[in-house]
């Protein structure tokens, strides 16, 4: 039993000794790490001073060239956005439109760019890129979860989460598309607007959409106003005196029958005068197919990076410390060798 027991302290500390030479050595490995890191960083700035005229020299130069490549070779790029709102289950139609565009532009097919968007040959060469997205936020999300899960079946609304819905609402759901048109001019040829609306709102099929629609929303108006008149009349008419003469039949009512029938008319009344306002905004909401929130401006926004002068200054400094770097180590000391540390 004693031997047992003096085994398992002999394992025991076995054990602790081999852990304490273990972490000795990763500490040894961290301490190495950090003093062969200050080494390099030390060489490095001794090797800069040494040489700085070079480096100094390289900076200049590289300088001078993004400075040139800036002003005289690259092209900035510029920016604007128009924002729609497609009625009638146009907003699918709108997207291949602007998807067919942007084919054009990346198959630099200027030819049919300048059939199909009405512009000069000049205006449709300076098109860099035309894409179209729904415009989001949290607030529309929410909204489009909600307007989904009160038709959604009862299955479907237990087990669908926001975090999975959001990543797949469909693009037609949203009310409000933005196009962003990118051009390496400044000068943004506005027409291309009233090209990508016509391309819309001359689709037979959603004029007869709207065409019915508008219809049908003038009879909707026509039945309002004609029982707004009748309930007028009944709510606000002058009563006729009780004591004079009636040739028919008069249905005598109580205080409290008379109170409740003036109530149920008032509600009737107030969800028709509500009913009449929604209609008069939806005339004007779906006057159009497309309607424009916002139009392209004019002049674009330079979307740009403008920093090749910095740029080309670091590189060619940083090449040229590379190539230093090199030269004193594999050409002033080819015999140098890295020894492997043993732990």
């Amino acid at each position: 039993m004693i031997e047992k027991n003096s085994k398992d302290e002999i394992d025991i500390l076995s054990l602790f000794s081999l852990i304490g030479k273990k972490t000795n050595s990763l500490l040894v490995l961290i301490i190495n790490f950090f003093i062969s890191f200050f080494n390099l960083i030390i060489s490095i700035l001794y090797l800069v001073k040494r040489n700085y005229i070079i480096l100094l020299i390289s900076l200049i130069i590289g300088l001078l060239t993004g400075y040139f490549y800036e002003k005289n070779l690259y092209v900035s790029q510029y920016q604007t956005t128009l924002t729609l709102s497609p009625n009638f289950g146009s907003t699918y139609h709108l997207y291949q439109e602007i998807k067919f565009y942007q084919t054009l532009i990346e198959q630099k097919d200027f030819e049919k760019l300048n059939v199909y968007l009405n512009l000069d040959s000049a205006d449709v060469k300076f098109l860099t890129s035309i894409s179209i997205k729904p415009y989001k936020n949290e607030s529309l999300n929410l909204k489009n979860f909600k307007r989904f899960l009160s038709t959604a079946d009862s299955v479907t609304a237990l087990t669908l989460s926001y975090d999975e819905f959001e990543d797949k609402i469909p693009f037609d759901l949203y009310k409000f598309h933005v196009i962003t048109l990118g051009l390496n001019s400044k000068n943004v040829p506005i027409e291309i607007e009233k090209t990508i609306i016509e391309s819309v709102e001359n689709n037979i099929y959603f004029k007869n959409k709207k065409e019915t629609f508008i219809e049908n929303l003038k009879i909707k108006k026509e039945y309002v106003l004609a029982s707004i008149q009748k309930l007028d009349t009944l709510l606000f008419g002058k009563k006729k005196n009780l004591n004079s003469e009636n040739l028919g039949t008069t249905i005598v009512l109580d205080k409290k029958q008379n109170e409740d029938t003036d109530l149920q008319l008032f509600d009737r009344y107030t969800d028709l005068r509500n009913e009449l306002v929604e209609i008069n905004f939806q005339f004007k909401d779906k006057e159009n197919i497309i309607n424009t929130i916002d139009s392209f401006n004019e002049l674009g926004v330079n979307v740009s990076d403008k920093n090749y002068v910095l740029y080309g200054g670091l590189f060619l400094f940083l090449i040229m410390l590379l190539v230093l770097i090199f030269y004193h180590i594999y050409i002033l000391n080819p015999n140098l060798k890295f020894k492997k540390l043993d732990y």
